[in-house]
């Protein structure tokens, strides 16, 4: 169990009308380790403003268990919907690119920003690496490797990556997949309020 399981959430979401059957292509927001879809409530605004239709569930006690058991979560969370955006933070966008991968042709366009698509570099101590899973769950301790993941665009998925200089989390080798874009100055937690960059890389359309 993480012990910052129960840091509070940051950001407010605003309400998410139902979605319609035979409706415009809904963007799915999917928040990074220890978040919440709150993070998103700025771009959640902004894409109803547009006229996207939104979900944005809340998956694995906020992302601290095992990334499996998240993964499960989000296949039945999305599975009734035939084609959809995603726009996945940090271990969000790791998902969002397995989603897509799993079901190919499913997944439009996935954004990710500052997403963990390779995973994340093993500490250099041995505490350390032990002290992560207990302190930030599971889902942080799966992610860590000496060897970055193998990341492939999936066939009928176009990627763009929102990648920050003033990310010191996700590293942009792991964070870069596709057509990359740079920010600049924006902190890892802070990218997914990027309303603007994150709606200018979906090109959402209905």
């Amino acid at each position: 169990m993480s012990l910052l399981r129960w840091v509070p959430h940051r950001g407010t979401l605003p309400p998410l009308p139902p979605l319609e059957p035979g409706g415009p292509t809904p963007v799915v927001l999917l928040h990074g380790l220890m978040g919440s879809p709150g993070n998103f409530g700025a771009t959640a605004q902004a894409l109803l403003e547009c006229g996207a239709p939104v979900v944005a569930p809340l998956y694995g006690e906020r992302g601290t268990v095992g990334v499996e058991k998240s993964f499960r979560e989000l296949l039945d969370a999305t599975a009734s919907l035939p084609t959809f955006d995603v726009v996945g933070h940090s271990l969000g966008g790791y998902l969002g690119l397995r989603l897509a991968a799993e079901r190919p042709g499913t997944v439009r366009t996935l954004v990710g920003v500052g997403a963990c698509f390779r995973g994340l570099p093993l500490p250099p101590r041995r505490l350390m690496r032990r002290a992560v899973p207990l302190v930030m769950g599971r889902g942080a301790g799966d992610l860590m490797t000496a060897t970055p993941f193998p990341a492939a665009i999936p066939e009928g998925t176009r990627v763009v990556s929102l990648v920050s200089d003033g990310d010191t989390i996700v590293p942009a080798a792991s964070a870069s997949l596709g057509e990359v874009r740079p920010l600049r100055g924006v902190r890892h937690e802070h990218l997914p309020a990027q309303a603007s960059a994150i709606i200018d890389a979906l090109e959402w359309t209905p």
